[in-house]
């Protein structure tokens, strides 16, 4: 093997496009790079959502690896496709702000704008450039190519806000649901530790005031809401046994406010 190719997009479980995008780096390679599938079912169009699984996901895999994502709604528009090295790998994404969000906490960042029609596919069509440009530039560079090859060197982008302490408070949102129902949110452990002991917090989303910061479901009893650090040490909000979103009729982008309780 000659290196690793990981993709992460929205097209959906099932889908041909994530075949033809294999199919491309199989045939480029000739079956020399290994493809992972991180994930195909981001949320639709949702590139803070594809930043976070991909920044906290990218550092599970081996130096070197190429981190390809296609969230991309602005596909066949003016806008650029980038290629970065950070954190002793290599991203190549749309320039739509999701690298903004995955350098979060990186240094040493160097990108490139991909340009150079020698390393697309023959026919780029105007409405899937992951087959047709991310999948064969990854190749690419997943072979050994230099950064440099895929095209000019640019600034990189600026880095994605987090959340912070304000005025006693932090205010987040909800980027992803998971298919068992927990609404993950953009709010790291080290911002919420900021605002006090976890203990004299509580998480308020829509119309709900949850107090119960755990360490897992079985903590409470079933049936009632929670709040927990997930896998990704994010802030999550669950339900024992339930699924949150439709307990709470909160999802994606729902408004998320932590505070002191009222002593």
């Amino acid at each position: 093997m000659d290196g690793v190719v990981s993709l992460l997009t929205d097209f959906g479980p099932g889908s041909v496009y994530v075949g033809q995008m294999h199919a491309v780096i199989l045939r480029k390679s000739g079956g020399r790079v290994r493809v992972i599938d991180l994930s195909h079912q981001c949320p639709f169009a949702n590139t803070e959502a594809a930043a976070y699984k991909l920044r906290r996901s990218f550092r599970h895999f081996p130096d070197g690896t190429v981190h390809v994502v296609v969230v991309d709604p602005g596909v066949g528009s003016e806008r650029d496709i980038l290629a970065a090295e950070a954190g002793g790998h290599t991203f190549v994404v749309p320039d739509n702000g999701v690298l903004g969000g995955i350098l979060v906490g990186l240094d040493d960042v160097r990108v490139h704008r991909v340009t150079n029609r020698l390393l697309m596919n023959d026919f780029v069509s105007s409405t899937f450039h992951g087959r047709d440009v991310f999948a064969p530039v990854a190749t690419h560079l997943a072979m050994g190519g230099k950064l440099e090859d895929v095209g000019p060197e640019v600034p990189p982008p600026p880095v994605a806000p987090m959340p912070r302490v304000e005025y006693g408070k932090i205010e987040g949102k909800v980027l992803v649901v998971d298919r068992f129902g927990n609404m993950i949110t953009n709010i790291p452990r080290e911002v919420m530790l900021e605002l006090g002991d976890p203990g004299t917090l509580r998480v308020r989303i829509g119309a709900a005031f949850i107090d119960r910061l755990v360490q897992t479901f079985s903590d409470v009893d079933p049936g009632i809401a929670l709040t927990y650090f997930g896998s990704g040490d994010h802030l999550e909000i669950a339900v024992n046994g339930g699924r949150a979103h439709e307990l709470l009729g909160m999802g994606i982008g729902s408004k998320v406010v932590v505070e002191r309780r009222p002593a």
